[in-house]
């Protein structure tokens, strides 16, 4: 039995479970805004078909296209901004944490190691 590999084991499965959705939040991160480029270029491909079949006298069905087709890109750039946010935020409590159970950890070893050798600490004494 080794108190230190239980530890490190125990701690590696809670971190686990911390980082369970974040690989979810990070991909819609990076493909959120490509899925709107590519909503764009496709409005954009359809846009100048209808320039093509409509013809130069009916300008407003291609703006009105091209209005669209950018609306993909922006709620692209939207999700992938909102998403930013909680992903940082979640990330950085999870490197805190992962932090603050090595240090407690590190602690609980050292008192263990001492207590486990005959000695004293902080008034705790090993009776044998």
């Amino acid at each position: 039995f080794s108190m230190a590999k239980a530890m490190e084991s125990a701690a590696a499965e809670e971190i686990k479970g911390m980082q369970k959705y974040m690989a979810v939040i990070d991909t819609m991160i990076t493909v959120a805004p490509l899925l709107g480029i590519f909503g764009t270029v496709i409005g954009i491909i359809l846009s100048f078909e209808m320039l093509g079949a409509a013809g130069i006298e009916h300008p407003q069905a291609v703006t009105a296209g091209i209005a669209q087709a950018l609306i993909t890109t922006a709620a692209g750039l939207g999700i992938a901004i909102l998403s930013v946010f909680p992903f940082n935020y979640f990330n950085s409590r999870i490197e805190k944490a992962a932090l603050d159970i090595e240090k407690y950890a590190t602690s609980l070893e050292i008192v263990y190691e001492k207590l486990s050798n005959g000695g004293e600490h902080e008034g705790v004494k090993n009776e044998d």
